[in-house]
């Protein structure tokens, strides 16, 4: 949903749309890089001002960590849409799959991942590190909880310890991520599910 700002700059409301606001930070970021991206290239991307800027996320990790929480949120609220009709664990899974090799193909691939590109600089960060190691720890658990799921309900007939299997497919979608950005992604989609899904066997 798109929301409205509201600076003052010599007693005069300034008003922008930081859901495209953060849109093009998000895109800025994620194709160049945290440390490659300069106040003046956000200001190009974004029309906001140097003075708007800071005022509104206080710097450029600032700006940087709220784009994040915006393409965390997004992305989870996909992904729970996705996965709500899925009717058992390796289901789930080959839904997560087929999510990340879209997401790896064409012109969304070679922009990239946002988070991708934050691991990539975490000793920049001073706070946004935070949120990314925390991230990366919520997928892990989340993929440990589908394995779980999906052992359970007889759909995962592997008896390696989810955790296991999980940082298996953790490595594997981020790394599939990575291939997308370098333009390497895989063609036939379903050929590379049914082999990944051999995992849970």
């Amino acid at each position: 949903m798109s929301q409205t700002i509201t600076n003052r700059a010599r007693g005069r409301p300034r008003l922008f749309d930081e859901d495209r606001v953060l849109g093009r930070a998000t895109e800025l970021f994620s194709s160049s890089g945290f440390s490659a991206v300069g106040i003046s290239d956000l200001t190009r991307a974004t029309g906001l001002t140097v003075g708007s800027l800071y005022k509104a996320y206080g710097d450029k990790e600032g700006l940087f960590a709220k784009a994040l929480d915006r393409y965390i949120a997004r992305r989870e609220a996909e992904i729970a849409a996705m996965l709500e009709s899925a009717e058992n664990g390796r289901a789930r899974i080959a839904a997560l799959l087929r999510l990340y090799v879209r997401l790896s193909q064409g012109k969304e691939g070679k922009l990239g991942c946002l988070l991708v590109a934050g691991i990539a600089e975490l000793p920049q960060f001073s706070h946004a590190g935070d949120a990314l190691h925390r991230q990366i720890s919520q997928r892990r658990s989340f993929l440990v909880n589908l394995v779980a799921q999906g052992q359970d309900d007889g759909s995962i007939t592997t008896t390696n310890a989810p955790a296991i299997v999980a940082d298996l497919l953790l490595a594997l979608l981020y790394g599939m991520r990575v291939a997308g950005k370098a333009g390497a992604s895989t063609e036939n989609a379903d050929t590379f599910v049914a082999l990944a899904l051999k995992i849970l066997e």
